[in-house]
């Protein structure tokens, strides 16, 4: 087992032919993925949804274990999990995965659920996605599961627009009224960059009173410095830029938000 995780847009899972005509499934990655699915109901959890992204990062890998014949999470050269399943295209804030091999897919499955690592990566309510790939080599099958707590995919101003739109409920949460809303290519420009002096940015923004600087992955989820901002009566507009950033530090479905707040 291997985890990682830096800093839901739930869609209906797919039939089972349907993700096999979607995909490409394999009859073995077929069956694998419906007895995931079923260890899941058992419990009262949640089906994963296939990602196909998460299925391109978990292929790759599964390739590697056939070639070298061992099981390992990283072989040498090999990117971490974390990059693996963000260079694939996943949106993601948190991922596992799984390793096995075996002759048959129903005792690597057994095989998966007798190991409590294994065994809660697969019943963990914490993810709502899965890929999965199974290579064969010579008598044996390889597999890889990728699981993730797949994210909503936003465009840049999807994404400030959610924030505002946040931001103003939290307004009206406190009695106050809302502020007005403006892009701002500079702040853009600037939550891009790798510039973090508050100071500097805000002398460059001639009557701001406040500044929040911010990465998130879920724009509804503002930090405490938003909040903060949300109750001050002073502050009647709000500019705002933001930047997707993408990467193992913060998550591969964070932006960097960059707002100024003026009376």
């Amino acid at each position: 087992m291997n985890k990682w995780s830096p800093a839901i847009c739930l869609a209906l899972l797919f039939g089972a032919f349907a993700a096999q005509a979607q995909v490409g499934l394999s009859r073995n990655e077929l069956k694998l993925f419906n007895l995931v699915n079923q260890e899941r109901v058992k419990v009262g959890l949640p089906r994963l949804q296939w990602d196909y992204h998460l299925a391109q990062s978990a292929r790759g890998h599964a390739r590697l274990l056939a070639k070298n014949g061992v099981l390992s999470h990283q072989f040498p050269d090999e990117p971490v999990l974390g990059d693996r399943m963000g260079v694939a295209g996943v949106r993601f804030n948190i991922g596992a995965e799984n390793v096995a091999a075996g002759d048959t897919v129903e005792k690597i499955h057994e095989g998966l659920m007798n190991s409590p690592e294994h065994r809660a990566n697969i019943l963990s309510p914490k993810y709502n996605a899965i890929g999965l790939a199974i290579v064969p080599q010579d008598d044996d099958l390889y597999l890889t599961e990728d699981f993730a707590s797949v994210l909503p995919s936003y465009t840049e101003q999807q994404f400030r627009e959610a924030v505002a739109t946040a931001f103003n409920k939290a307004r009206q949460a406190n009695g106050i009224a809302e502020v007005s809303v403006r892009a701002n290519a500079n702040l853009h420009e600037v939550a891009c960059s790798d510039n973090n002096d508050g100071q500097q940015i805000i002398h460059d923004l001639p009557g701001a009173l406040n500044l929040v600087v911010f990465r998130a992955s879920e724009p509804e989820k503002l930090p405490n410095g938003m909040q903060k901002t949300a109750a001050d009566r002073s502050l009647h507009r709000m500019e705002i830029g933001t930047c997707f950033r993408p990467g193992k530090d913060h998550g591969y479905g964070s932006f960097r938000v960059v707002a100024a707040f003026y009376p």
